[in-house]
């Protein structure tokens, strides 16, 4: 299975870039991401729950980005499996500016197995297209997001209060010191645990905040009633001509 396409945002390249390497977005962008761990270097673990009737069912994962060219462009390897089938591909993104905004060029090719294998080519297509453009969408909403909430507003400065005279303290009598304690022997040092690699790192997307089945539902219905606006009109006029028949029949 061959995938290949395009996405335009709105903001400079510095910023999508900033925003697929923030693991914290990428978790709200992914469909039904559960929870994002980074076990490596460029290198996460996911479980994603779909929604798609074609491609229904929650899947565990691999994620590998190599051959960074910051900001232009990388490679990214997957490897997943789930309860209907399991899937391994390889792809690349590349960033390039034009008229003020970021076009992200996507291509790949995956290879699935199982159950899943047997929905049809199509289907898959269909699904694959459906989710790669509800996730651009929502990191799309991310990086707006982040681009209204990055100003805030220059705190007024505060004129500091003149300092009030403090009175000479009193001096105290000199206790004598009790005499000192017998050395005690002191136990050795309980082994330090071992550290956990700097990148080691779990994100657990709560309830709300994530790209969920109901959302991606939305998204498409949306996007297919930008792409065919005359769709509504077609549906308004067939109920009333339904509606005048059924009342001069009665």
């Amino acid at each position: 299975m061959k995938i290949a396409g395009n996405y335009t945002f709105a903001a400079s390249r510095d910023e999508v870039w900033a925003a697929l390497n923030d693991p914290e977005v990428l978790a709200r962008t992914i469909p039904g991401c559960q929870r994002l761990e980074q076990v490596g270097e460029n290198e996460y673990e996911s479980t994603l729950k779909i929604g798609l009737q074609a491609v229904r069912g929650v899947y565990s994962g691999r994620v590998k980005i190599d051959n960074i060219q910051a900001p232009e462009s990388y490679e990214i390897h997957v490897d997943g499996k789930g309860s209907n089938g399991f899937l391994k591909g390889s792809g690349s993104i590349t960033l390039r500016e034009e008229n003020g905004q970021t076009i992200l060029d996507y291509g790949g090719e995956a290879h699935v197995g199982g159950t899943i294998a047997s929905v049809g080519q199509r289907l898959l297509d269909g699904a694959a297209k459906t989710l790669i453009a509800q996730s651009l969408k929502a990191l799309a909403a991310q990086i707006e997001a982040r681009r209204a909430g990055s100003v805030e507003p220059t705190p007024e400065p505060v004129a500091a209060p003149a300092p009030e005279p403090v009175a000479a303290p009193t001096p105290e009598p000199v206790a004598t010191p009790p005499p000192a304690p017998e050395p005690v022997a002191t136990p050795p040092p309980a082994p330090e645990p071992a550290e956990t690699p700097a990148f080691r790192r779990t994100i657990h997307v709560p309830a709300g905040e994530g790209l969920s089945e109901v959302d991606v539902a939305l998204g498409v219905v949306e996007d297919f009633l930008k792409e065919r606006p005359w769709v509504p009109w077609v549906i308004i006029a067939f109920l009333l001509g339904y509606l005048l028949g059924q009342r001069r029949s009665s």
